[in-house]
């Protein structure tokens, strides 16, 4: 996997922001993660990737790439109560990501 370039931003509550920047092109992209109680003493999270740059709607992943890569590090995605859900509509091509490149 490439080297990242992650950056917390801010803490508020349940929510944490920040901003990854692409190693290669030096493009900067916004991260938000807000978190809540899952209810059966899990946690659930939403979060979200989006590209600074306006025209980087084609983005070949990234943003998704963001999201998976920081989760599958942290090993989060290990967890037997972890799931998740996107899809081409959710996430701009999701289903030919190939996040071993970010």
């Amino acid at each position: 996997m490439a080297i990242t370039f992650h950056q917390v931003l801010t803490t508020d509550g349940n929510v944490v922001t920040g901003t990854h920047t692409t190693p290669s092109a030096g493009y900067v992209d916004d991260l938000e993660f807000t978190f809540t109680d899952g209810g059966d003493g899990t946690c659930a999270m939403h979060g979200y990737s989006r590209s600074e740059t306006f025209y980087a709607y084609l983005d070949s992943s990234t943003n998704y790439c963001n999201m998976k890569n920081l989760i599958t590090g942290s090993g989060l995605d290990q967890s037997e109560s972890f799931s998740e859900v996107t899809s081409d509509d959710i996430c701009t091509q999701y289903s030919s990501a190939n996040c071993d490149v970010y």
